[in-house]
């Protein structure tokens, strides 16, 4: 094993501080709130819809709460690593999001949000249903995931920079 990766190894082996550890907690539980509050504005546009959400559709859809409840696991654990994940969750959560509504889905697995918010503003057929609209809300509940996302993001990884930088001059010092 490598000198390098003997560091990494004892860098990821150090524990979080109380205070980075709050802050981490904080922005993967606001991500995981701002996801749910967007996951609800689908609620409602399917009930004002009468679409019914097929429940592969609730179990797929967990997958947008995985980063951020390991980033929460991680920092319970205090690991280093809850700031790359947080960093992670982040940015897929943001773009996930923007990107499959602004563009739509190829993969038929969103069921009516296969359709882009724009196609879906116009109307469209689906499984031999007519659905239209989305509306001022469902548009900054959208946007609200980037907003309270990519900050979070931009903690974990301004805070994994600092404690490498002060693992790295702490072995430089000895």
């Amino acid at each position: 094993m490598s000198q390098k990766d003997k560091q990494t190894m004892e860098l990821l082996d150090k524990k979080l501080d109380e205070k980075t550890a709050k802050t981490l907690m904080t922005w993967a539980i606001v991500m995981v709130i701002a996801a749910l509050i967007h996951d609800g504005d689908h609620i409602r546009q399917a009930f004002n819809w009468h679409y019914t959400i097929p429940l592969q559709l609730w179990i797929i859809n967990l997958v947008v709460y995985v980063l951020p409840v390991v980033t929460i696991f991680l920092v319970k654990t205090r690991r280093i690593s809850a700031c790359l994940v947080l960093f992670a969750a982040g940015l897929v959560t943001s773009c996930g999001f923007v990107i499959l509504h602004l563009c739509g889905s190829a993969t038929g697995i969103w069921g009516i949000w296969n359709y882009s918010y724009f196609e879906l503003i116009r109307g469209v057929t689906y499984e031999g249903v007519y659905y239209q609209g989305i509306d001022w809300l469902s548009w900054v509940l959208l946007f609200h995931v980037p907003c309270c996302c990519l900050p979070g993001s931009y903690v974990g990884l301004k805070k994994y920079i600092e404690i490498k930088r002060s693992f790295t001059a702490q072995k430089a010092a000895a």
